[in-house]
């Protein structure tokens, strides 16, 4: 089955509607604007009868003077720019992309740093302890630095590099101040669990696919108010023709009074006549005032779409659509509408990000469920210098005489005092400051290697099983909700492929109907001129032609509105309108 769709929206660049913007056009002369080529009413003279009133009213918040012709490309870019729900649907993208931002931060380089002063003094309880008086007091300087940083591949590496100066009152010390530096580097490589993905990689990903899911959000929002915007566009088109539609009969009705009063002076009909078509006036008078509220309803409808706050000066201003429906299109086959819904609807391409990011969720679950196997490596380097200390050996001076008598007094006389060599021994590279301390570093010559694995098997793991068992229902229950969101996307192809077919058929009886109805009247008022037919019969084919012309209204701005519709459904509403949405930032690789 082939059906014509209206492709109103591929007019709106025609400049020959531009032309318009300046025209300044009372909300009773807007028909004009509205269908090019008719005539709007004239102004209808003052009724002598004192029951009859006019039929205008007074629209709250609207100066009629200052009218904004308004086309529909135009609203949908107002829409686009300032509604509200679309800026919070910006809003969440900029979150999704800080969410990223801060997901990568896993393997972002961390440093610190340490330093500190520490005097310290204990007591000692043994004379090899070397501190004088029962005593011994250390003076500390330390300034240390480190890094780590967690790589793709999972592994962590992390860098340490101490220093200190220390200074004392030990005898045995042979280098006071002394320099100690130290570089240690070391890395964990998982190679089984958190190989292959790590909960950081993890949240990554995720965090990568829900920006995509929430750039899809922002497309189906947009497609969404745009849609709402076509609508409401075309309701303000039906409203403001219906008023005029309504005060076309308000003007029937005063000719007919007008035509009765000379036929009632001429004595041709009965007075009573007047008060029939007077009663009739007040009544299509009362529509008008009607039909004038819906117009309100509906400019406010589209004015709260478009605009993003009271502030706008819009909302003081009458709009004046410059579009007309029109029956023009192209075709489009079922299965070709189907097919480019599945192809277009963001809801799908949201279901696919889902799986995406189950799949992601069960590839680190089935990883959790492995056992910790860690390949570990470290190396070393250290530095030493200071300021060579001259003294004598303790263990010669008189503290080694009293040794001595300790030793004979317990039994262990005759045992020389310790020998130890004098710090005029110790080779030059120890002999400097913190510079020399550092060549020694560096110099590679004090090193350590360290080389292993790191094991641990958890006898049982029901937290990962759990995990991954829910996430595994998780995966089936995605994959039957896009079967069931596919169907109904071909539902709602196949319902407004319909609803165009019918408003287009619907158009084209509505306008035979007009044209019968219009006829009709024409026929009834020259039988009524004739004498061949009363007032009543006039004023019934009247409100049967006000009613067939609004119901010909109504059939065209449904079939725009299911146009609209079709748009929607089929994925294809920013396309139709002009509308492209390019990336946001640039936070995505």
């Amino acid at each position: 089955m082939r059906v014509t769709i209206d492709s109103s929206l591929d007019r709106l660049r025609n400049v020959a509607l531009t032309g318009l913007l300046s025209i300044a056009v009372p909300l009773s002369t807007v028909a004009q604007v509205l269908k090019p080529g008719t005539v709007p009413a004239q102004e209808a003279q003052q009724p002598t009868t004192a029951k009859v009133q006019t039929a205008g009213v007074q629209r709250v918040g609207v100066d009629e003077s200052r009218p904004l012709a308004l086309n529909l490309f135009d609203a949908v870019k107002l829409a686009l720019e300032q509604n509200r729900d679309i800026e919070v649907e910006r809003i969440n993208v900029r979150q999704a992309e800080y969410d990223l931002i801060s997901s990568r931060g896993a393997t972002d380089v961390s440093v610190g740093a340490l330093s500190f002063y520490e005097h310290r003094t204990v007591p000692v309880g043994s004379l090899l302890a070397g501190g004088p008086n029962g005593s011994l007091t250390t003076r500390t300087l330390n300034y240390d630095f480190t890094a780590q940083q967690l790589l793709p591949t999972g592994a962590q590496w992390l860098a340490g590099f101490t220093n200190s100066r220390a200074a004392g009152n030990s005898q045995f010390a042979s280098l006071n101040p002394q320099y100690n530096t130290a570089l240690n580097i070391q890395i964990r490589q998982p190679i089984l669990r958190n190989f292959s993905i790590d909960d950081a990689r993890r949240r990554i990903n995720i965090a990568q696919r829900r920006l995509d899911l929430s750039d899809s959000q922002f497309r189906q929002r947009a497609i969404e108010i745009v849609a709402r915007v076509q609508r409401s566009y075309w309701d303000l088109v039906f409203a403001l023709r219906d008023v005029q539609i309504q005060q076309e009969s308000v003007e029937l009705a005063r000719n007919q009074l007008e035509r009765n009063r000379r036929m009632v002076n001429q004595g041709t009909v009965a007075p009573i006549d007047l008060v029939s078509v007077e009663v009739e006036l007040e009544k299509r008078n009362e529509n008008v005032l009607t039909a004038t509220e819906t117009v309100t309803r509906a400019e406010n409808a589209l004015k709260q779409l478009m605009l993003g706050g009271t502030e706008s000066g819009i909302w003081n201003q009458p709009l004046i659509p410059t579009e007309t429906p029109d029956l023009s299109g192209t075709n489009f086959a079922l299965a070709d509408a189907v097919a480019a819904a599945l192809a277009n609807r963001p809801e799908l391409s949201q279901s696919k990000l889902q799986q995406e990011i189950n799949k992601v969720e069960v590839k680190f679950f089935e990883n959790q469920t492995k056992p910790q196997v860690d390949l570990i490596a470290s190396y070393t380097s250290t530095g030493l210098s200071g300021s060579r200390l001259l003294t004598g050996n303790p263990f010669t001076s008189t503290t080694a005489v009293l040794l001595d008598r300790v030793n004979t007094l317990s039994g262990l006389a005759g045992i020389p005092a310790i020998p130890v060599p004098p710090s005029s021994n110790l080779p030059d590279f120890l002999i400097g400051g913190y510079g020399q301390s550092l060549q020694n570093l560096f110099s590679n010559d004090f090193r350590t290697f360290r080389f292993g694995l790191a094991f641990n098997f958890p006898l049982r793991n029901r937290t990962a099983e759990g995990q991954l068992g829910r996430v595994v229902a998780e995966g089936r229950k995605i994959v039957s909700q896009r079967k069931t969101l596919e169907q109904s996307i071909e539902v709602e192809v196949r319902n407004a492929l319909q609803g165009v077919e019918t408003g287009r058929q619907r158009v084209e009886t509505a306008r035979a109907s007009r044209e019968a109805a219009e006829k009709q009247s024409e026929s009834e008022q020259r039988r009524f001129e004739a004498g061949l037919s009363t007032t009543y019969f006039v004023l019934e084919r009247q409100n049967a032609l006000s009613q067939a012309k609004g119901r010909e209204l109504r059939a065209m701005t449904d079939y725009s509105k299911a146009v609209a519709e079709l748009q929607r459904v089929m994925g294809m509403t920013l396309s139709s309108a002009n509308v492209q949405l390019g990336p946001t930032q640039g936070t995505r690789n």
